[in-house]
This record gives C-alpha cells, sequence and structure tokens, in this order.
C-alpha cells in the first residue's frame, strides 16, 4: 500500500500539502522523521525542491511522542511547529496559527482544535472561551465540544518535560501534552474552524469535498473582488 504521506488529495501528496503550508508561512527549517519502511518518502521531499532546508531522520519509533524525541537535537534551543501530515484544515488557517504562536513568544505550548469532531480517537480539549487557556485534555475534558488537531506550537522549555516522559515510559503524544497542563508552560488554544483528521478510507472523500467547498469559496471571493 501506499504509505500515508504519499497518498495525493486534491494534486499533491499529503506531505507535500503539509511541507507547502509551513514553508509559505515562514517556517525556515524543517526536520522531519519517517519510519524505515519508508525512506521513499525523503526522495519524494526532495523532489520537491523545498525552498528551505529539511533535515530527514530515517528511524522507526513508537509513538508521535518518541519520533518527536528523536527530533529533539535538531530542534535545538528554537521554538517550533510540530505537525502531522493527515490534517487537512481550511487553506489559510495555518497562517493565522502560526502567526498567532510566532507574535506570542511567551505562550510555550499553542494547541490547535475545533469542534468539528471527526477522528477515531479525538484528544479532548478543554478551553477558557475568553483567555484560550487549556484546561484540561483527554479523559479530563469529557463532555467538551472540542478536540485537537494535528498543528502544535511548543518552545524549548517542553524538552526536558518530553525526556523526562519517554524516561518513565510514557506511550503516546497525547499523554505528554496532558503532563504539560501540570507543569509551569503557559498553554493555549487556537481555534479552526473545521478540520478533518486524514485516518480511514472514507476520510478522503469527506478531505476532498472539503477542499473543493473551500476552493470555491475561494474563487467567488476574488470574482467578487
Amino acid at each position: 500500500p501506499v504509505p500515508k504521506p504519499l497518498v495525493e488529495l486534491g494534486g499533491m501528496t499529503l506531505i507535500e500539502r503539509t511541507l507547502r503550508q509551513l514553508w509559505s508561512n515562514g517556517i525556515e527549517e524543517v526536520a522531519l522523521i519517517v519510519n524505515e519502511r519508508m525512506t521513499n518518502i525523503v526522495s519524494h521531499v526532495d523532489d520537491l525542491h523545498p525552498p528551505v532546508p529539511v533535515h530527514s531522520v530515517v528511524k522507526t519509533t513508537e509513538s508521535s511522542m518518541h519520533s518527536l524525541f528523536e527530533l529533539s537535537e535538531l530542534l535545538g534551543d528554537d521554538r517550533f511547529i510540530l505537525c502531522t501530515v493527515d490534517s487537512i484544515m481550511v487553506p489559510g488557517e495555518a497562517a493565522g496559527f502560526i502567526r498567532s504562536f510566532t507574535d506570542n513568544p511567551e505562550v510555550d505550548v499553542l494547541l490547535s482544535y475545533t469542534d468539528f469532531v471527526d477522528d477515531e480517537k479525538p484528544l479532548l480539549i478543554g478551553v477558557e472561551a475568553e483567555s484560550q487557556r487549556v484546561t484540561s485534555l483527554g479523559d479530563a475534558a469529557a463532555g467538551s465540544p472540542f478536540c485537537t488537531v494535528g498543528l502544535y506550537g511548543m518552545s524549548p522549555s517542553v524538552m526536558p518535560l518530553l525526556e523526562s516522559a519517554v524516561n518513565r515510559g510514557m506511550k503516546k503524544l497525547r499523554n505528554f501534552l496532558g503532563s504539560v497542563l501540570d507543569s509551569p508552560a503557559l498553554r493555549r488554544g487556537f481555534r479552526l474552524s473545521k478540520a478533518i483528521d486524514v485516518d480511514r478510507p472514507e476520510d478522503m472523500e469527506v478531505a476532498r469535498a472539503f477542499l473543493l467547498e473551500h476552493a470555491q469559496d475561494g474563487a467567488a471571493g476574488q470574482q467578487h473582488n
């Protein structure tokens, strides 16, 4: 089967769509990790002729949390955006997220979220409406109408927490994010209007219709102007 990052959607692979979204919004470098069965992803990215440096790591890890840990040396002391390739959002909203994280350096962790919950295993999130302070995640947020999207802003201050989580045998990124709530890190949410998490074959059709809808909205807006 085709690896998920190489699945095409709207004329682009999922990883190309993600990368173009990043480097068109001021991201200066990319650190990419792929497992040992998907080395063709690295050559695919090279073929895109990225306008920014892309540092690739080929290593099979047990979870996305461990993948982030493997990238920690490449990330150094910089603030960074962590994203998955399978979250499809309204074109342009990622730009707002990146701008918010860039413009608010006091925020240690910025979590994107939506009230469009269409995920096999959504990570529920509780957020104060006015301050956008994140108050709960996972089971502690039961009853919340919101779930996270695969787009996160993080400062280097969370990396010692990540190392501790790995050393304690923690297994999942969602558990690590939950542990950040117990730290003094400043956490905020950033609401997106809608996002599709592409996990199942039927999600592809939903995502295609979603992108087509917003492409038509953009064309109508340009025509009106």
